[in-house]
Formats: C-alpha cells, structure tokens, sequence
C-alpha cells in the first residue's frame, strides 16, 4: 500500500472514498462543489495495491482568529476510511504524516469538525470551540425594548448581497476566536444552497443592515391549527449591537412562523437577554472546533493575553515530540524555558484552553491540569480566557 497525495485526475476517486465513509454517494453536485475549493497538494490517500483508494485526509489553507490576533491554520478535512480498512492503522498513518506537513507549511494549528467525540483526541485535538442549537418560539421570542432606529434594511435572495455581507465579515471575523476567513470560492461555498439539502425549505435568503447580515432559509408549514412554519439561520454576523437588535427584529416578525432554529449558534449569543420572556429561547450546546496546536511556541506566541500569566508551563506531546517542553509566558513573551514548572498539560488540554473559551480553572477541576505552584492556576486562567466565546459558523 502507498500513503500520498492524490493528484488532479485522482479527485474522483478521492471523493467517492471519503463520501463512501460517510455513507453518501458522490453526485455532479458534490464534483461542482468540491473542485471550487479543491487543494489536491494538501491531500493524502492510501491506496491498496490493486490502486484503488480505501483512505483519505485534506486540508484547506485558511486564516483563523484568535485572542488578539489572526494564525494560519489548517483546516482539516475528508478524513474517511473505507468499511473494509477500518482498525489496520491507517488513521494513524495519515494523522501522523499530515501533521508533518501542517508543521513544514508554516501552520500554526489545525482545526477540525469531528464526526465521532472519541476519535481525535490520542492525536492532539482538543475541543477548542463549542457551538449551541437555538430555538426561538414565535410569538412569545418579542423583543423587550423598541428597535431604536437604524440603517436601511435589505432583504432578498441571497446571491444578490454577496459584496456587502463579504465587507461585513472581514471587518468581524478577524476578532472572534475560532473565525475563519473566507478567500477564493470560499462564499461561493458558504452559500451553497442545493435543493436536495433544504429539507423542505426555501431557497436561501439574506437581510442586510450597515452593520450586520443574516443568512436564513424559511421552512413553510401547515397543520391544523394554521401555519407552523420556521426560519432556519445559516449565520448571523454583527459588527454593532443594534445590527444584532435590528436583524433579530426581522427574524421573529415574519409572519406564519412559530419558530426561529440556529446551528451553530454563539454559546453567548444574548438573544434571551433581548426579548421580553427568556424562556421562550432554548438552547442546547455542543462540541464544534476540533483543534492541535502544531507549533505551541508560535501558537502561543500569537495570541494576546487578559493579563500576565507568568507562569512556566510543561506541555506533553506524545504525538508531536517537538512541542514537548517547558514554556515561559511572562510580559507579553512566550519562550523556552528549562526552569520549573508552574503548571503542566498535555498539548490536547492546552487546544481546549487556547481560544479562550474553556478556563484553565475548569481544566484544574477536571483533573487535566496539575498545579506546581500555588495561585498558577488562577492567574494563568484569568489571562487565557477571552471576552468572547468562541465561535465559527463555517463548516469545511
């Protein structure tokens, strides 16, 4: 068996292998769609000795956010084994062979969306962002305070706002953890829309204001009691308070409607905060970002602090040797260090904690931090955690 990139002219056959791990079959939609984002020499397969391919991995160069600044990342994708090569090690192959290659292209940290909990873990990814499903209930979802006035409201199909919601990202995404950008055909995907995946909804809409835009399909229906209809969000995305206040107006007025539903949400999204009855939102919350830290020194060195942590922190790798170590993070500095440690983790723990969402202290209380000096923990905590959770609305 070979482990390679697969080529161009191999794509076909790529994408058949990874969609058959998922029990999908590949279709003219999924070639059209793929080809436009397609990095051929970012992938890997293996191929059995009669050629055919049984295994897959990817990974698209993006841009991620994170506290106080932007990294290049990873994002990794169509990672699949064929039913009949399952448990011979291939997995491990390929995870072990693409994170060389994040490291040689200059990557800071990779990032995944996980089909199974139990999987990416003894490969260095740890859950770096959590995302809700929210569930507005119509009429009760009103808004608490009147709409103070505010810019123009657009709406309409959502090919027809592609400039100005693409302005509106670029000033937003740079500053919520977990964020990526979008270049190249990256909108045409966002705004994939095939009526085979609606689901019974309509086709893709948008409502944009000067500082914020949504991305919403409406699912008509009817029972016996009248229309019981629902918007369905694709993503909300402000850059102001009263663009959020403005657009969820929109969403809970439209008529012949019962509920508003958003996956994935913000875990803070304030909504429930906005509207006269809180318990009229229901939220529910899970893993999203799957994250490595391939560089720890860079990665840590990228991100601004609360405050100063200073601490030395030991970092295991088991998967990744050349991140094992001891870091100094003092007076906005990250180094290597050989003094004693402060506090130590494995690299899995340090991805959890490294978008600022989950604290340190909750780490501690869970057994996956071990404090060698007393009060580390808490002042370590207190400069990881950002203001923000965070949050990314791209699936890749």
């Amino acid at each position: 068996m070979e482990l390679r990139p697969a080529t161009k002219e191999e794509f076909d056959a790529f994408s058949v292998a990874a969609l058959r791990a998922f029990h999908r079959v590949y279709t003219e939609h999924d070639r059209e769609r793929y080809e436009k984002i397609d990095e051929p020499a970012r992938s890997l397969a293996w191929f059995d000795d009669d050629g055919s391919i049984v295994a897959t991995t990817g990974a698209f160069t993006r841009r991620m956010a994170v506290p106080g600044g932007t990294v290049p990342c990873a994002a990794v994708t169509a990672v699949a084994v064929v039913p009949t090569h399952r448990r011979r090690g291939l997995l491990t192959s390929m995870m072990r062979r693409q994170l060389d290659d994040v490291r040689e292209r200059g990557d800071l940290i990779a990032a995944l969306v996980a089909s199974e909990g139990a999987i990416y873990g003894r490969f260095g990814y740890g859950i770096g962002s959590r995302a809700a499903r929210l569930r507005a209930r119509r009429p009760a979802a009103r808004l608490a305070k009147p709409q103070a006035p505010g810019g123009e409201l657009r709406a309409g199909p959502a090919g027809e706002h592609v400039g100005a919601m693409r302005a509106i990202h670029e000033r937003v995404w740079p500053h919520r953890p977990g964020m990526l950008d979008r270049p190249g055909a990256w909108w045409d995907d966002r705004l994939e829309d095939p009526e085979s995946r609606r689901d019974g909804a309509q086709p893709l809409q948008a409502a944009v204001v000067d500082d914020g835009y949504v991305l919403y399909a409406v699912r008509p229906e009817w029972s016996d009691d009248g229309a019981t209809g629902e918007v369905r969000i694709r993503e909300l995305v402000t850059a102001a308070p009263a663009a959020r206040t403005q657009l969820w107006g929109f969403l809970i007025d439209q008529d012949l409607t019962t509920a508003i539903t958003w996956e994935p949400a913000p875990v803070d999204e304030p909504l429930w905060l906005m509207i006269g009855d809180p318990r009229a939102v229901q939220v529910s919350v899970g893993d999203a970002l799957w994250l490595r830290l391939v560089d720890v020194e860079g990665a840590l060195r990228a991100r601004t602090y609360a405050s100063d942590p200073g601490v030395v922190i030991d970092v295991t790798d088991a998967f990744c040797a050349w991140n094992a170590g001891r870091y100094r993070l003092a007076d906005g500095c990250c180094e290597r260090t050989d003094a004693a440690p402060d506090l130590a983790l494995d690299v899995t723990d340090l991805a959890v904690a490294y978008l600022g969402g989950t604290t340190l202290r909750s780490l501690w209380e869970a057994g996956r931090v071990e404090e060698h000096t007393a009060g580390a923990v808490a002042r370590a905590s207190a400069a990881f955690r950002g203001d923000v959770e965070p949050w990314s609305p791209d699936r890749f």
